[in-house]
């Protein structure tokens, strides 16, 4: 078997590969995706202690580069062909080429035993999204009420004694703030609309849409945050949801 990665050729038949996946979820428990982990174990083998090191430069080398394609071929049959560019954000060397079997027989006389770890991930058909929007990864709404419209007071200072209790007004505004935050895979999503039982009280000038810096994997964007902040008022309490 030859696994290869990034063009360097782990020796035949001196390799073995563990593969493990696991989901993708969003904070819901919905798997939009999996991750692939690549465990490689193998021995170099040289003629001499220079030889040796000389082969371990080269894997450490090999591996030094983030996001090489995957090959893995037993015969001109393929086990694994990993293209980086059809992945989420690349491949990552999670672990790079180790040398933890020092004492083990015949370490750094005729051969070296190494282990490394890749990691790469994709994403199922079911997460690409609708409507042109993307792939929502989490999603949060609030409402906030502020005041009742009933009467307002105020506190009156005095020459001495405690300051005065006197009401200013009948009745006062009700305010209602709607927000939100929604974060999209690969791309920003559609901020939510205001509700429709508030839309004709909002207060347009304070409405506010803000797109947070997209949460960056494997120097790859992944994760698009989008928030909105929409206040509405009223000389009345608000009418009920029905």
């Amino acid at each position: 078997m030859i696994f290869t990665y990034n063009n360097y050729p782990h020796a035949e038949y001196e390799v073995t590969v563990d593969v493990a996946k696991r989901g993708l979820e969003n904070p819901s428990g919905f798997v939009y995706g999996e991750s692939v982990t690549l465990t490689i174990t193998g021995i170099l083998q040289g003629d001499s202690l220079s030889d040796l090191l000389a082969k371990q430069a080269a894997l450490s080398n090999a591996y030094a580069i983030q996001n090489g394609n995957i090959l893995w071929q037993s015969g001109s049959t393929t086990i694994l062909n990993i293209q980086r560019d059809q992945t989420l954000y690349g491949v990552r060397v999670v672990k790079p080429p180790s040398f933890e079997r020092g004492a083990a027989p015949g370490e750094l006389v005729n051969r070296r035993q190494y282990q490394i770890v890749l990691e790469t991930a994709y994403l199922y058909d079911t997460s690409v999204g609708v409507n042109g929007d993307p792939y929502i990864l989490d999603y949060e709404s609030q409402l906030s009420t502020t005041g009742t419209g009933g009467p307002t007071f105020a506190h009156l200072a005095t020459i001495t004694g405690r300051f005065q209790k006197q009401q200013l007004t009948e009745t006062s505004v009700v305010t209602i703030q709607q927000s939100g935050r929604r974060v999209g895979l690969l791309r920003y999503p559609t901020p939510d609309s205001p509700l429709a039982h508030l839309a004709d009280f909002e207060k347009l000038d304070r409405r506010v849409i803000r797109q947070g810096n997209p949460r960056r994997i494997n120097n790859n964007t992944i994760e698009y945050p989008i928030f909105w902040n929409y206040t509405f008022e009223r000389n009345q309490p608000f009418p009920a949801v029905l």
